[in-house]
């Protein structure tokens, strides 16, 4: 399996101001600590993605992220933040691209306060459109209620491709809500967007969950995305919230397990070799 989601960090070295209110997740968060888990769990490679550092801690994190890809390790590939939208951004662009295996930027928009398409302003729709040219992808990390402002981003930029990230954070508990049904339903009509089944245990909101619980969220994206468009997440260590990495890895299999052995091939693994450019 490859793992298209993976988060480290340690609190000491940068600071993320959103780890204040999640106590448990508020520590070091290390590549020895996944190695271990993920050795049980046949996870072969990963894709090590931003986790919403405080402003002025983007040169710091990428920093981090590429020493990591330079260990040998079992991270691919990088996908780091930036700032779209914002002054500078050319110039950060200019220092990300100097690096082969930082495929992609992320920004999460899903914590922003205000309306749902607050963040969908004509210097960031610029800023999005110039990466791909630059040959980088981009995350979506977007709630429902957000995602006919994601589709407007994407129909926006058409050269530049998508991931988007948890399937659009799907409110679990609340069941098969229209605002993510038919988001995920129109974004899914964009060529250029691929989705990460990925953050469902974080977005069922504790863990009295089964595999049952995910099972209509995932045949839909199967559905719609097809499994040509789907990769697969960890989500570690968020996903340790409710659950685990090795929880979600059972969890995933079983709701694969009557898909063909090339479904599974694609979503597991080969997607991501694709879309991620892994070596």
């Amino acid at each position: 399996m490859i793992d298209t989601h993976l988060h480290l960090w340690d609190p000491a070295t940068i600071p993320r101001a959103w780890l204040a209110g999640v106590p448990a997740l508020d520590r070091t968060m290390s590549l020895e600590d996944y190695r271990v888990i993920a050795a049980k769990t046949g996870i072969v490679g990963a894709v090590q993605v931003e986790s919403d550092v405080d402003d002025g801690c983007l040169e710091r994190e990428l920093d981090e992220a590429v020493a990591v890809l330079g260990t040998r390790s079992l991270v691919r590939a990088s996908v780091v933040g930036g700032r779209p939208g914002h002054p500078g951004f050319d110039a950060w662009l200019d220092r990300v691209v100097r690096f082969p295996r930082v495929v992609g930027l992320r920004r999460v928009f899903h914590g922003l306060d205000g309306r749902p398409d607050a963040f969908l302003t004509t210097p960031l729709v610029d800023d999005l459109r110039r990466l791909g040219d630059r040959g980088l992808l981009f995350e979506l990390c977007v709630r429902p209620d957000q995602l006919q402002a994601a589709i407007r981003l994407v129909d926006a930029c058409p050269e530049t491709e998508f991931v988007l990230d948890h399937l659009g954070r799907p409110e679990i508990a609340a069941g098969m809500t229209t605002d993510w049904t038919e988001g995920l339903r129109g974004i899914a009509d964009r060529p250029n967007v691929v989705a990460k089944l990925s953050g469902l245990i974080e977005c069922s909101a504790g863990g009295d969950w089964t595999v049952e619980t995910f099972r209509p969220f995932v045949e839909l994206a199967l559905e719609r995305f097809g499994a040509d468009r789907l990769v697969w997440g960890g989500n570690w260590p968020v996903c340790e919230l409710g659950g685990s990495l090795e929880r979600w890895v059972s969890a995933t299999r079983s709701l694969l397990a009557d898909r063909s052995g090339a479904v599974r091939e694609a979503v597991f693994e080969g997607n991501a070799r694709r879309f991620y450019r892994l070596e």
